[in-house]
């Protein structure tokens, strides 16, 4: 999930913005739209200053005078995009148009790779955007990815490039080229007249569903080693020893940025096998692999996935455990190539033939050519209720490829379409997975955001649930009609992390689903406390039930209705309680994130977070805003 604020070749700056939402000040669009003029002044002047040093080799005072004002500080390194200061969206702005302008016309002015190279790398350091072992394999893992779309799209300009990379509104995206395609959607459904409700609630024959995500299993996690090394990913078993013995990496995992030890990937999958025989399903919702961003290799995300995947095979052989991939499975970390038209060495075929034959073991036959083809599967689970596994990673915005062909964007999405229509036609629910949520404003490209809510409205009798990964905290989305924005749609639930990265607790889902209606009609949400844990090294975390969602929130069923009519309880005074109470679930009542606490500005954004499910439509989130503070 996070990559925070560190170098990816010809971008200065790479964040893995978080599904978080910050509630922009009302005069927030008329003064993006007049910094554009001052983004570009500024960037014609870093141009100047720029060539003269290539030219030269002198940095002059003034070169020298923005580069530092553009340094990142270490402790934002750490930062999600979405929880620094919104006054922060316009620098990160700027220095990335200002950079990435830069490099991208040293290309057209004939600079090699090694020239490319050596320019991301000084500015990489120079800015403190990474360590520069970080900075070199970053820029090294993909630098030639960003030649290739450069050179093959001579009209990109560095402010789509930002606009895509950074989804915040201090970048405007205007090129028709990445707004104008759209998904064919069949004009014969029923407009939506209400909101969608349904009298199911939680009934002794409910079909028990656990989810698991986010494993980010590190294979070189190690108790005693540094938890502060100043890097994407910690605790690792090269990074040293620190004499401090509050900043070593603890027996089960870390607070801090650091992934899973194997022993917590084994004991998350041995206590669901023990404490839930009886679960129909598992939904694993991707991310398999660590944060060591700048070090993966195929072998490497193979060799952890093959290990993960044994034992998911040896502990659940009969039971179904239907798998998607995540971000951090492609190599480079985030880069899933189209599947035509690119070079054989950017090919994702290694991923997604490797995945169709260990999915194998659980899936049909049927499903295999899609897999090897996108990664992506559907089948008819039981009567009645059709799985849909998507890939969205295509529409992530650290995904490269967008910059190189948008429109290959609609080719899955389209797909999703046409198999909800087959669906429709013969009176199947669907369950769709997919790793990153669709509302995520950072994550999810806008585009894709609007083309799949146009989706979502025509079929939204169809699917009776979403299931998402990606952000590591337990929340939730709720969908609302575009033409009929008072009426909810939809639900999204996202199963959090069984990874503590960062300043939570791991933990699992257990839904319980309508057997006719396929409905989800309560969750409970089971943790264990990560200090506890790692104070008895030799003893398995003690797992307990954190909340049932249901019974906590007083919700008479799931229904996107319901779930409409507690936001806007949470969204007043009287609700604060229990929107302080959500987002301690959020967290999962990790340490770290309870001492720092939520104010009631930090409360609103989570909030908003709930019901803003396409960038730039704030519509329901104003409506929150007016009852907010009465």
């Amino acid at each position: 999930m996070k990559l925070v604020l560190t170098v990816v070749v010809l971008v200065g700056v790479l964040t893995s913005a978080s599904s978080g939402y910050q509630v922009k000040p009302k005069n927030y669009t008329a003064t993006v739209q007049q910094l554009q003029f001052e983004y570009a002044r500024v960037e014609k002047e870093f141009e100047r200053e720029f060539r003269i040093w290539k030219q030269t080799g002198v940095k002059t005072p003034r070169f020298r005078e923005m580069i530092e004002s553009w340094k990142i500080p270490r402790e934002e390194r750490g930062m999600e995009l979405e929880d620094l200061p919104i006054q922060r969206e316009g620098q990160i702005c700027l220095l990335c148009r200002s950079v990435v302008g830069q490099l991208m016309q040293q290309r057209q002015d004939g600079a090699t790779r090694d020239d490319l190279f050596g320019t991301a790398y000084e500015l990489c350091t120079t800015l403190q955007i990474q360590e520069p072992d970080v900075c070199y394999g970053v820029i090294e893992i993909n630098i030639d990815f960003f030649i290739y779309i450069f050179d093959n799209r001579p009209t990109l300009g560095s402010d789509s490039v930002c606009a895509v990379i950074f989804q915040s509104s201090a970048c405007i995206l205007s090129d028709p080229e990445f707004l104008d395609w759209s998904v064919n959607v069949d004009a014969s459904g029923q407009p939506v007249t209400e909101s969608k409700h349904f009298p199911s609630t939680r009934g002794p024959n409910d079909i028990k569903i656990v989810q698991i995500t986010d494993l980010h299993y590190d294979p070189k996690y190690e108790m005693g080693y540094n938890a502060v090394c100043n890097r994407p990913a910690c605790c690792r078993n090269d990074q040293g020893i620190p004499e401090d013995p509050s900043e070593q990496a603890g027996r089960w995992g870390d607070y801090r940025d650091c992934d899973s030890p194997w022993d917590a990937v084994e004991d998350v999958i041995d206590h669901i096998a023990e404490f839930h025989p009886d679960a129909a399903y598992i939904y694993h919702t991707g991310d398999i692999i660590d944060h060591g961003v700048w070090e993966t290799s195929i072998g490497h995300n193979i060799g952890a996935m093959n290990r993960l995947y044994s034992k998911l095979i040896q502990t659940f052989p009969d039971t179904p455990v239907l798998n998607i991939l995540g971000n951090h499975e492609a190599h480079p970390t985030n880069v899933f190539a189209p599947s035509i038209n690119v070079r054989p060495d950017f090919s994702m075929n290694w991923l997604y033939r490797f995945s169709a034959d260990l999915w194998g073991h659980w899936l049909p036959q049927s499903t295999r050519n899609t897999i090897q083809h996108g990664g992506f599967y559907t089948f008819l689970i039981r009567p009645g209720l059709r799985i849909i596994a998507l890939n969205n990673q295509d529409c992530y915005t650290f995904n490269w490829w967008i910059l190189w062909r948008p429109d290959y964007l609609a080719n899955q999405m389209q797909w999703l379409h046409d198999v909800l229509l087959v669906a429709e036609r013969n009176n199947e629910k669907v369950h769709i997975l997919a790793h990153i949520p669709y509302a995520s404003s950072g994550s999810t490209f806008r585009i894709c955001q609007r083309e799949f809510r146009r989706i979502l409205e025509r079929f939204h009798n169809t699917i009776s649930a979403q299931f998402h990964g990606h952000t590591h905290r337990d929340e939730f989305n709720v969908f609302y009609s575009r033409e009929s924005p008072e009426h909810a749609i939809n639900v999204a639930w996202n199963g959090g992390s069984t990874t503590a990265f960062s300043n939570i607790n791991p933990n699992y889902i257990v839904y319980y689903v309508d057997p006719e209606t396929y409905q989800v009609t309560d969750f409970e949400s089971y943790i264990y406390n990560l200090t506890e844990a790692n104070l008895t090294p030799d003893r398995r975390p003690d797992w307990f039930k954190l909340y049932s969602f249901a019974e906590e929130f007083d919700m008479h069923n799931l229904s996107p209705a319901e779930a409409d009519r507690m936001v806007k309880r949470l969204g007043t005074p009287a609700g604060r309680d229990e929107l302080q109470r959500y987002w301690q679930f959020k967290v999962k009542l990790g340490d770290p994130s309870l001492e720092a606490g939520c104010d009631e500005n930090c409360l609103l954004n989570h909030l908003c977070q709930v019901v803003v499910s396409e960038m730039g439509d704030d519509v329901k989130c104003d409506e929150l805003r007016e009852t907010f503070f009465d």
